[in-house]
């Protein structure tokens, strides 16, 4: 089931491309998009189609790796996808095919092939584990400024020397749930926010059969960029039923969601 995102009227921020929530798209030219590896890992498989993907020449990915690739052709679907994107129906879906210059990847491994767009000018930030509570100990101030108290703080990642990504889950308003990611950066703090209607206790919130238990080993940071004073964040949301991936770029106090997938992966 995908993801239930609402966001704000979007702008561009250092040149580039920003949507509203009903246009955010799968991949772009400029930004690229995540994609999904072979049984192998000897190969990536951008789904969504997109102009020109012999212009996407680098992937990033949640083991650290920055790794060129080179785009091979496109295929077209073939009986066996059955509806499903796993390493294992690879061949059976359409999309545009990428070789991987040196190496493979991982089984567990997220990657995001990435435009020049995307990389013009950005450092990319080491993501490591994260230690103890951190930014969590921020908790009553992430609650002033979301107007609402928080029930649950996790740690998600440290990005390297000095930044940290938590999962903070606030107190329902009624029908109105809301989580965010939030990047702390001493006293800077920028969210992505993950919005979900109540539907009653036992009930599915975020994810199909979450039961309505936000978890923060779900969320994974594929790669996290800064720009000036500018961040671009990469998640992987896995659930029950399959994957949730957002491109997240900081405006000011926000992050606003500039790709958005989801790769069906329910046992058969």
């Amino acid at each position: 089931m995908p993801l239930r995102v609402s966001l704000c009227v979007c702008v561009l921020l250092s040149g580039l491309p920003l949507r509203t929530a009903d246009d955010v798209p799968r991949a772009t030219d400029a930004l690229g998009g995540f994609a999904l590896q072979d049984a192998r890992g000897a190969r990536l498989l951008l789904l969504p189609d997109v102009e020109h993907p012999e212009r996407l020449e680098t992937a990033l990915c949640s083991d650290g790796r920055r790794m060129a690739v080179q785009f091979d052709r496109r295929q077209v679907e073939r009986p066996g996808a059955n509806g499903r994107q796993t390493p294992q129906t690879f061949d059976h879906l359409a999309g545009s095919v990428f070789r991987i210059g040196t190496g493979t990847v991982g089984a567990d491994v997220t990657c995001f092939l990435a435009g020049e767009t995307l990389l013009a000018g950005a450092v990319a930030l080491t993501t490591a584990a994260p230690g103890s509570a951190g930014a969590c100990s921020q908790r009553d101030r992430f609650a002033a400024l979301r107007a609402r108290p928080v029930t649950q703080c996790w740690p998600v990642a440290r990005l390297v020397p000095d930044k940290e990504v938590v999962l903070v889950e606030f107190a329902r308003r009624g029908k109105d749930a809301l989580a965010s990611l939030v990047l702390v950066n001493g006293r800077e703090t920028i969210f992505a926010d993950y919005p979900a209607e109540f539907r009653g206790d036992g009930h599915d919130l975020w994810r199909a059969d979450d039961g309505g238990v936000l978890s923060p080993d779900d969320f994974r940071v594929v790669f996290a960029l800064q720009r000036g004073s500018g961040y671009i964040v990469a998640v992987a949301w896995s659930g029950a039923e399959g994957a949730s991936l957002s491109l997240w770029i900081s405006e000011g106090p926000e992050f606003k969601q500039a790709i958005r997938d989801y790769w069906y992966q329910a046992p058969s």
